[in-house]
């Protein structure tokens, strides 16, 4: 059985001295109650169970050493409201710095995959354009990076409109299949 020890100072403490049969009786009494305490806290089920076991657990471990101001009744109860909200704040700050700092992650790991794909992309545009005859690249230049019009084009490079067409249509045929079979690659590289 579990036992008070009788000796109070000026402060009506009472020491707490417990037997391992005093103990499993203080438990089988108070578990439910203090689980139904808890769960109405953290509304887990499970988690209302670990808290209240623990609460139990520092009892016994300090049960040579703890001073005790009120009833145990009143302490247990005390002990589990105060565990159940600490699980509560250290949960809603696990679940800040997870929303921070996760989204935050995230974020980067797709910029830098963006980037690295884009930075793929920009190559293989490079690549397919300085692989195109030098008429179709001096148009497709031109028009796309110049952002000349056709007929500036045929005017600078002395050429009719329907030859710089023509080239054009060259050009963007060859950069589609070229840049096709780069974006397969890319594709599976990436995803």
């Amino acid at each position: 059985m579990f036992v008070t020890n009788l000796n109070k100072d000026n402060n009506s403490e009472m020491s707490l001295m417990l037997d391992i049969s005093g103990f499993e009786a203080l438990f089988q009494v108070n578990y439910q109650s203090l689980c139904a305490s808890s769960f109405r806290i953290v509304q887990d089920k499970d988690i209302a169970e670990d808290i209240v076991q623990d609460v139990f657990y520092r009892l016994w471990e300090k049960r040579d050493s703890l001073i005790i101001t009120s009833s145990l009744k009143a302490y247990l109860f005390q002990s589990t409201i105060n565990q159940s909200l600490n699980y509560i704040k250290k949960y809603k700050n696990a679940l800040k710095r997870e929303d921070l700092y996760g989204s935050e992650t995230m974020e980067d790991v797709n910029d830098v995959e963006q980037a690295m794909a884009l930075k793929e992309v920009n190559q293989r545009v490079e690549a397919a354009v300085k692989a195109l005859p030098e008429a179709c690249r001096m148009v497709f230049i031109l028009s796309r990076y110049d952002q000349l019009s056709y007929k500036e084009i045929a005017s600078k490079l002395d050429i009719s409109v329907k030859t710089v067409e023509g080239q054009m249509s060259k050009a963007l045929k060859h950069l589609r299949s070229w840049l096709l079979t780069g974006l397969s690659l890319i594709n599976l590289f990436f995803f």
